[in-house]
Order: structure tokens, then sequence, then C-alpha cells
């Protein structure tokens, strides 16, 4: 709580500058990545089913040989709660003299942001962890060995870890055009994007807008720019060597729902007249199937 006492310094005049730690902000990163949907109930459901399989020969005068779709696993959101407050007595509000309560007020839109974004960029700090499944339990996002529901194994991830260069962009390339979905059938999902840590942004700009090779003297082409590749320099990632290959918005299922958007208040407390000022949110995150996503830890 904000008391005379605690803000002494700020009651007299005489400050030629009072610098608030804060400063600019970046735009919001995540909803240029991820799914952003909002919950029509909590908690909801994804159910994975596959499709049928590949056509079977028919000898003349056999029946028909019949199938049917596969159930696959399911992954359940729920939303969770999120919430802070800041409180100003009146007498410190009433004799601040350089804007600094009010400054203190306008911050609680800017923990909510920060925690959508921390929130929304863990589905990817935790992409090779197992404790992070989707619609198969043990499964991390980023895996070699995916187990379908034909059986077969299949990779998202190189199974030695590479860093970002032009070679790994290749072999994620590659897994791409080699997908296929849980029958075996052909998978038709390219790539569109690139997200990095902001620390490979430089390698990034080499990698994907150079007209050449990157770090080679010979005359080759980048054979990169046909791919018409983009990339985006996160903040929130916290590892610096990992990245990722990803399809778009609405290919790929990573998700970031709403069940209740930021929803600030300020009140009076009539016992003491104090001013409570608060932010309340209600979100969840995570991911059901791995398609769409290609990563490494570098």
């Amino acid at each position: 709580m904000a008391t005379r006492g605690s803000i002494a310094a700020l009651l007299a005049p005489g400050l030629r500058k009072v610098y608030i730690d804060t400063g600019k902000e970046r735009p919001l990163e995540y909803p240029m990545f991820f799914n952003v949907d909002d919950m029509q109930w909590n908690p909801v459901t994804d159910q994975q089913v596959s499709g049928i399989g590949t056509l079977p020969s028919m000898p003349e005068g056999n029946q028909f040989i019949t199938d049917d779709i596969i159930m696959g696993g399911t992954k359940s959101y729920t939303a969770a709660p999120f919430g802070l407050a800041v409180e100003i007595t009146w007498a410190a509000w009433r004799d601040e003299l350089y804007g600094v309560m009010q400054e203190m007020v306008r911050e609680l839109s800017r923990a909510s942001r920060n925690r959508q974004e921390v929130d929304a960029w863990s589905i990817l700090n935790n992409a090779f962890s197992t404790s992070y499944p989707g619609f198969t339990s043990g499964e991390s996002l980023c895996s070699t060995s995916h187990t379908g529901l034909d059986g077969t194994s299949r990779a998202n991830r190189p199974s030695v870890d590479i860093g970002l260069s032009q070679t790994g962009i290749q072999a994620a390339i590659t897994r791409f055009e080699g997908m296929t979905d849980e029958r075996g059938m052909p998978r038709l999902m390219a790539p569109t994007m690139a997200v990095i840590h902001y620390s490979n942004k430089f390698v990034a700009r080499e990698i994907f807008g150079s007209g050449g090779k990157p770090y080679t003297a010979d005359n080759e082409i980048n054979a990169l720019i046909d791919e018409d590749l983009s990339y985006l320099v996160c903040h929130y990632i916290t590892t610096s060597t990992y990245w990722w290959l990803s399809a778009s918005k609405g290919i790929h299922d990573l998700n970031f729902m709403w069940r209740d958007h930021p929803i600030f208040d300020v009140f009076d407390d009539p016992w003491t007249k104090n001013a409570i000022a608060t932010v309340f949110q209600r979100h969840t995150k995570g991911h059901g199937s791995w398609r769409g996503i290609d990563g490494s830890t570098g």
C-alpha cells in the first residue's frame, strides 16, 4: 500500500525529475504467432480424430474393404485466474506532486500484458518437455518420435539438435515436405515463419535476407529465398539457442484462449478512503496437435 510514509520523497517540491522505471512498451508479440480465441465455456476439450487410409486394391468380384476413423487423444484447456491490485491512501494520492500514483495505476495494464506474453510463450519455452503434452500423453510438442494413431513414428525435431542455420532450416523444411497424417497420407502444411530468440536476430537476417548463400565465398544462390519465409524476433523465449519453424496461424495448433479479458476496476474503500485499483483476467494456453511446428534446442 502506498502511504505518505512510503513515498516521502515525492511529497515536497524541488525534484528536477522523477525517473519512473518503465519506459516505452513493445507491441504484444504473441498475437502475431498464436491462435487467439475466446472460450465459450470453461474448461473446453479438443478431440483428435484421424481420417481414413489410402485406397486398397480390389480384385475383381471381391467385396469392398471397409475403413473407419481412429479416435485419438483429447486435450483439455482450463482457464486460470490472474489478478493484481494497488492500494493508495487518500493522503498519498492527494499530496504526491509528480504523477507517480497515477502511473502506478496505469502499470496494472502493463502487468496484465506481460502475463499474457509469459503464458503464451511458455508453450514454446516448454516445447521440448514431455511434461507439457498435447493429444498424446508423455510427448513433447517437438519430438523425434511422435507415435501416430497408425503406429508410425514421426519427427518434428532433428535427431541431433542443430543451431539456427541454413542447414537446420532446410532440414526442417524437408520434414514439413515429408509430413504425413495419422493414416500415412501426405499432409500439405508449409512453413511460413521462423521464431527466434532476440540474440539470433542478426543471424536470421543473414540467413533469410541474403541473396547469396550465407557464410560462403562461392557464388551460390540462397536456396531459402524462394521459400518466402519470414522470422519473428521474440523477447519472451527464455533459452537463446531455441528456434522453431512454423506454419501460419490457424494452420498450426498452438493456442491462447481467453475466458475473461482483462477487467479493470477502481474504487474507494468507504472505511479508509483508500483508492484501490485492480485488474483481473482468466486465460489458458497449450497445444493439441504437433503438426505445423518444427523446432530445435540448438
